[in-house]
């Protein structure tokens, strides 16, 4: 290990200079040039410190959170394990570090560029619009903990030194102390982390929980898996849970999980600034990639080439690719034909709204985390008039809590539904006519208002039937109003359409949907689930 010089202007640049150099080693020629780049002078602050300079409160942030263990590990090989590290954003007109931070005596002298070698280019500094940064663009940032020493044992100097930096207005905080804020962020995530074990199947998601079974026996031989469904029914949860569970099981450390939107804007700020190599190293060298909300990336034309083509390198590795989205694959043309079929060839996964049994399941779960006592009579009819989002049932727990503590006595049946109620009746989807047209006609590829006409062929008719079937079902209009909107006919056709369909159901036909024969079954599922109801 090299020792730090005492003195002299000439030792402290070699200093210096050594410190970078080895720090660029380390990073690589690129990150060095990204980070400590433009802009960026290196100091002595004082006897045990040295100081950092970049041009914005944003990078100092950035360097101080990614960068601490390779500053500390570059300090302790080139100066030793007492020095401290400081990293500030530049004042306006002047620098962060002046000769009244450092102790009397003491040469403070600024390095520039060159300690870096290569400039690297403005563009390559990311801007401090895009990502959030303090109020104050000159406050000091210090780099946490560069020091392997403990506190209660440091030598007189060092703790000096401490107390100098102090004077002079700069934290200098070594590498063993405990950062409250990061602790309680790394326990706060474990905690919110959804658990394998915690995922309730049912009925509604029996495919997709099999789906991910069978991924957790083999990894990356079903690739991509693309989970879908609408909003409330536990697809993020169940790709979270997967996710948790392949680190768990198969020890798997560079496990990924993200959100569509979050690749997008990574993508779009490495674009900028030129570092697709850290931002593909990023997403390719992983063991698996989890991304939420994938339907984000629709219609942003560079955002998807790029997922194409970092999901192709993973599945030429055999690596696992969960994706999870609002809408089925045929509404997700939008990716385009090369990751359509890339999707294609996995396995795509269905999600209902959650049936009954398990809201049910959900909500004796919540209550018994809350520690409240409802009876599972009370609860039963809760689920049966809450709609298929699970989200509603938290709310409904929380309002179920606060009536409890505000009358402190168990809860009736009548305390429980005049405390939901309103609650409890907002979650009932309302459905309109327009609505069941509208989704009638997208999921048989008919032009607007083509059930409104007075067309007879099949390929019509049996949808119309279909429309009126469910109107009947889901909506209070009167049957006269149902025949009225779907091509003036009469309530004695919206009867017969009714009839029609139970007959179908029963013998469990099928029809044509597109280019194919489909269960009438499956197809008012299909319908059911984007009205969100059923």
């Amino acid at each position: 290990m090299r020792r730090a010089p005492e003195n002299g202007g000439e030792s402290h640049k070699t200093l210096l200079d050594t410190v970078a150099s080895a720090l660029r080693q380390r990073l690589g020629k690129d990150r060095m040039e990204l980070w400590f780049g433009s802009g960026t002078r290196w100091s002595l602050v004082d006897t045990r410190t040295i100081g950092i300079e970049v041009p914005s409160e944003f990078l100092a942030n950035c360097i101080n959170t990614m960068f601490r263990a390779d500053l500390q590990g570059v300090l302790a090989q080139c100066a030793g394990p007492e020095w401290g590290c400081v990293v500030a954003a530049k004042k306006r007109g002047k620098g962060s570090f002046s000769a009244s931070d450092a102790p009397e005596g003491t040469d403070i002298a600024y390095h520039r560029d060159s300690v870096v070698g290569d400039r690297a280019s403005s563009a390559e500094i990311p801007s401090e619009s895009t990502c959030p940064s303090s109020s104050d663009p000159a406050t000091v940032t210090a780099v946490p903990s560069l020091s392997n020493s403990n506190p209660s044992t440091a030598s007189p100097e060092s703790r000096q030194d401490d107390a100098t930096s102090n004077a002079a207005g700069l934290r200098v905080v070594r590498a063993d102390a405990p950062d409250p804020d990061l602790d309680r962020l790394i326990s706060l995530r474990k905690q919110n982390e959804r658990r394998w074990e915690e995922f309730i199947p049912g009925e509604h998601n029996r495919l997709a929980y099999t789906g991910a079974e069978m991924v957790l026996e083999r990894p990356g031989q079903i690739s991509p898996l693309l989970i879908y469904g609408p909003h409330g029914v536990g697809k993020s949860h169940l790709a979270s849970a997967l996710a948790h569970r392949l680190r768990q099981q198969y020890r798997m450390r560079r496990v990924l999980s993200l959100t569509g939107e979050q690749f997008t804007i990574e993508y779009t700020e490495s674009a900028r600034g030129g570092g697709f190599a850290n931002f593909r190293k990023k997403y390719r060298d992983v063991e698996a990639l989890v991304i939420d909300d994938v339907h984000f990336c629709l219609g942003k034309t560079g955002t998807l080439a790029e997922l194409r083509n970092t999901i192709d390198m993973l599945l030429r590795e055999r690596r696992q690719v969960i994706l999870v989205a609002d809408r089925g694959l045929n509404e997700l043309m939008g990716l385009g034909t090369d990751l359509y079929a890339r999707l294609s060839g996995g396995m795509c996964c269905g999600i209902e709204p959650v049936d009954l049994e398990t809201r049910q399941k959900l909500l004796q779960r919540i209550c018994q985390r809350r520690n409240l006592n409802v009876a599972n009579e009370v609860l039963h009819e809760l689920a049966a008039q809450c709609g298929g989002d699970a989200r509603i049932l938290q709310g409904v727990v929380h309002r179920l809590a606060a009536q409890q503590r505000l009358q402190e006595s168990p809860l009736s049946k009548e305390d429980a539904f005049r405390c939901t109620g309103d609650l409890v009746r907002a979650s009932q989807p309302v459905v309109r006519l327009p609505d069941i047209d509208r989704v009638v006609c997208e999921a048989f590829g008919l032009d607007d208002e083509t059930l409104r006409t007075k067309t007879k062929c099949q390929s019509i008719s049996q949808p119309r039937m279909l429309a009126m079937f469910l109107a009947r079902k889901y909506t209070r209009t009167a049957l006269s109003e149902i025949g009225e909107y779907f091509g003036k006919r009469r309530h004695s056709t919206v009867i017969s359409a009714h009839r029609k369909v139970e007959e179908w159901l029963a013998s469990n036909d099928s029809i044509s949907f597109g280019r194919n024969k489909v269960q009438v079954s499956e197809i008012l599922r299909n319908l059911e689930t984007i009205l969100q109801v059923g």
